[in-house]
């Protein structure tokens, strides 16, 4: 089979489409780290809490380009001066769906209830983190309030200093204000150019909130260092009727199990995020930067003390509504499952019937599932030929739906996408689709983790439909390795699998490795036509229990003639503890338990090849005129 042939067969093969998509917009220059202090290593996770207790993400986000934040004090009288200004900006730039403008408290002699009085009575038009640890400090590095900071998509800093030229010094102003420093560094930034200036020096208050290396506190407490850490990272899980095995929605709660919670994030367990660091940068990553691990730890080692109630932020609120406003469709499984107490996971697949009168594209989707504690992920599926139905009346067990591991048994005519704890749900940029065809069911796997008591689960799923012309389809293909045969006791028995060079340019948003039980390692590498190795992802520790969805924190373009390959790695030893079979049988390729697979997906669109507005192609037909299929 030539390349060619081959890449046609595996991307017509959709067998899941991994969710994920970036925002559109001119580029963000790609300026070095300016002054950077402590650099944000990693891309990790850039986090802050405001004063109401809302947590935003200030870094690895596919739809903010521009993140701007501004170190302020509740005593510096610069910096206070400076809030008309502030909130000018702010509207500005809540005018742009690309930009986010936030203000930073960093002090931790000012309690959270005095931050939130600060901003009442300032009026400030944009949210206030109150940065309780000094985690925004330690990671920014500020020196002056007020000192504004401008980071890109993956939060390197491309703007640090001085809002504008108002101020000479501490004692003098000029008479009119020439230079709006940080504004023109943002209009630059959006147009895709770097600024005039990247560096300017700001007047104000010296920061020096924290002293010379911005030590954890050292007395650390739940109220105000701990709360904030769980609600960002935790509780989405971690609450009443969802999968995590207790709430930390509390202070009892998450007090009682102080010295868990410090040891499963000092070895990394929680919060679960398989992809390793560096290697591929991602949204909506959840990983704990040293300093909260450190926080966490110190909390524990003293006993958990709860602080004082002024520093307590508001509890999150969880919408029990559709987020993304009223669906186009509502499916909804039309028998609820029985899921017993105990026994081994089950993975049971659901054939839905809609009423999609005509063809039509899916820009978004929210699955909302009706056992939360023990459903643990769900994947979605199109059928358009009914196969899963009859699947499900062959099914002899008298359980709605039929058994399935791995694969649902059948070729899907297209997928939704894989929903799991944390997910959130976002729609595809204008011109993006994924297309349905007229009378298609909707196909739902669901994975089944009991708990210790039965459940009765009627999960369902909200569908969008595009509203204007869609000229890119949202496709995926697959990267495999079928030739799998791992002899007993094999401890590090590895696959290869490459794929290209790829007829056109595309641009990649998401990737999704899957093994079985007992895979161990994924390694993704992109080699460009210039031979420059792009990582997309590297999972050291896989856990067949935790797959996740990896969508990019911003999409990487591959040219034509690239080469995409894996190395895969797996351990059929006693030594596994997720082996199946002891002692260790021979394992190959297949969907059972037992069996292997080495496959990761990959979700795209193609750059050079866009459908025709308003046209009714489907992900096959498209596929096939682009790479010449038949």
């Amino acid at each position: 089979m030539t390349i060619m042939k081959m890449l046609n067969a595996l991307i017509l093969f959709t067998f899941v489409l991994i969710t994920s998509i970036a925002g559109t917009g001119a580029p963000i220059y790609a300026a070095e780290m300016v002054d950077a202090g402590k650099t944000i290593s990693n891309n990790a996770p850039l986090h802050g809490s405001d004063v109401h207790g809302k947590s935003y993400a200030l870094n690895n986000q596919p739809t903010v380009q521009l993140t701007a934040v501004v170190f302020m004090s509740v005593d510096c009288p610069i910096s206070n001066k400076y809030v008309p200004e502030l909130n000018r900006l702010a509207k500005l730039a809540a005018a742009n769906e690309n930009v986010q403008f936030f203000g930073v408290i960093s002090d931790p002699t000012v309690s959270l209830a005095k931050a939130a009085a600060f901003a009442k009575e300032y009026d400030l038009a944009f949210p206030l983190l109150f940065d309780a640890t000094g985690e925004l400090a330690a990671r920014l590095v500020p020196t002056i309030t007020p000192e504004a900071m401008l980071l890109d998509r993956s939060g390197r800093i491309v703007y640090r200093g001085r809002i504008d030229d108002r101020f000479i010094d501490l004692r003098k102003q000029n008479p009119e204000v020439k230079t709006h420093d940080l504004e023109d560094a943002a209009k630059a930034l959006l147009a895709g150019k770097a600024p005039a200036v990247a560096k300017t020096q700001a007047v104000g208050c010296y920061f020096e909130a924290w002293g010379k290396d911005f030590p954890v506190p050292k007395i650390v407490t739940y109220n105000r260092d701990i709360a904030p850490i769980l609600n960002a990272n935790c509780v989405q899980c971690h609450r009443d009727g969802e999968i995590a095995p207790f709430s930390l929605m509390t202070y009892q709660t998450a007090a009682k199990h102080a010295r868990q919670i410090a040891r499963v994030t000092d070895e990394r367990l929680m919060p679960p995020w398989k992809a390793q660091p560096g290697f591929g940068h991602f949204a909506e990553e959840r990983r704990l930067s040293d300093r909260e691990i450190a926080t966490i730890a110190a909390w524990a080692k003293a006993d958990a003390p709860a602080g004082d109630p002024a520093d307590l932020p508001p509890p999150p609120v969880f919408t029990s509504e559709w987020v993304l406003g009223k669906p186009d469709v509502e499916a909804v499984m039309t028998e609820a499952f029985p899921v017993p107490a105990e026994g081994r996971d089950a993975y049971r697949v659901f054939s839905i019937p809609i009423d999609v009168p005509e063809d039509k594209y899916i820009i978004a989707f929210q699955f909302k599932p009706g056992a939360t504690a023990v459903v643990h992920h769900a994947l979605l599926y199109l059928d358009d030929k009914h196969q899963a139905r009859e699947l499900a009346k062959a099914s002899t067990d008298g359980l709605p739906g039929y058994q399935s591991f791995g694969g649902v048994k059948f070729r899907p005519s297209g997928s939704i996408g894989v929903w799991a704890p944390g997910a959130t749900p976002y729609f595809l940029p204008d011109g993006v689709g994924k297309p349905i065809h007229k009378g298609t069911d909707v196909v739902m796997q669901v994975h089944y983790h009991p708990n210790g008591k039965p459940h009765i689960d009627k999960s369902k799923l909200a569908i969008y439909f595009a509203k204007k012309p869609v000229t890119k389809i949202a496709v995926s293909f697959m990267l495999s390795n079928g030739a799998i045969d791992i002899p007993p006791g094999e401890a590090h028995y590895n696959r290869v699998a490459m794929l290209g060079p790829l007829p056109a340019d595309v641009t990649l948003m998401g990737v999704g490795p899957h093994m079985h039980l007992v895979g161990k390692k994924m390694k993704v590498i992109a080699t460009l036509p210039d031979h420059t190795i792009v990582p997309l992802i590297n999972i050291t520790d896989w856990d067949f229990r935790w797959q996740d969805q990896y969508r990019f924190a911003e999409p990487i373009k591959l040219p034509k003639g690239t080469l995409v390959s894996l190395e895969a790695e797996y351990d059929n030893s006693t030594n596994n503890p997720d082996n199946p079979s002891n002692p260790p049988k021979r394992v190959r390729r297949g969907e059972q338990t037992t069996d292997e697979m080495c496959i990761c997906f990959f979700n795209y669109t193609v750059d050079d090849a866009p459908l025709k507005p308003n046209s009714k192609a489907t992900g096959g037909s498209f596929l096939k005129q682009l790479f010449g299929g038949k």
